[in-house]
């Protein structure tokens, strides 16, 4: 009898150590996929900072070769700039002389219109008839029902209503009539040029 409780004992303390046994598999079986999981995080994670790593590196790659260009172009910017004033320094020249001779021009240019209006004033002004006009003279746009007909009182030619929107008092009409831009320009620029 003594001999059955020490087996039953015995049976008893191999079933609690086989339990206690199992638990701790069951705690390392668990310490092993929460290790495994860890340890495919850490990879992921290691991935992703080197795929970081890469591109900051292709970033600063990509500085470098700007920062190569911004060089080469500071230089070119430079070297356009002194052309640049060499080119201001010709146009100055080029421009006075130009202003002397675009003087002398405008004289020459009353002096014909001048001798022009003496002429037309000689003949009698002819008024151009609307059937005749199929184009602005000035913009050469063609007139329609939108876009009409407009004579200028002082050379008689038909222009459409943007290139004669300008009125003038004109010796044959001392209350201001439509005039075409030309025309307007001219008298502008003779009466300017009368004055003391």
């Amino acid at each position: 009898m003594e001999a059955e409780d020490e087996d039953e004992k015995y049976l008893q303390e191999c079933l609690s150590k086989s339990d206690s046994l199992q638990k701790q598999i069951s705690q390392k079986e668990k310490q092993l996929v929460q290790l495994e999981t860890d340890l495919k995080i850490e990879k992921e994670w290691r991935q992703t900072l080197q795929e970081d790593l890469q591109k900051e590196k292709d970033a600063l790659s990509h500085l470098r070769n700007e920062t190569q260009q911004i060089i080469s172009l500071k230089k070119e910017f430079l070297n356009l700039q002194d052309e640049n004033q060499q080119l201001k320094k010709i146009y100055h020249e080029q421009e006075q002389a130009l202003q002397e001779l675009g003087n002398k021009l405008s004289e020459s240019k009353l002096k014909i219109e001048d001798i022009k209006e003496a002429n037309k004033a000689l003949q009698g002004l002819v008024w151009l008839k609307d059937k005749e006009a199929t184009h602005c003279k000035l913009c050469e746009k063609e007139f329609s029902l939108s876009k009409r007909k407009h004579h200028c009182r002082n050379c008689g030619e038909i222009f459409c209503n943007a290139c004669s929107d300008n009125e003038l008092p004109l010796p044959s009409s001392p209350k201001p009539v439509r005039v075409c831009d030309s025309c307007h320009a001219l008298l502008i620029q003779r009466c300017s040029s009368n004055l003391p």
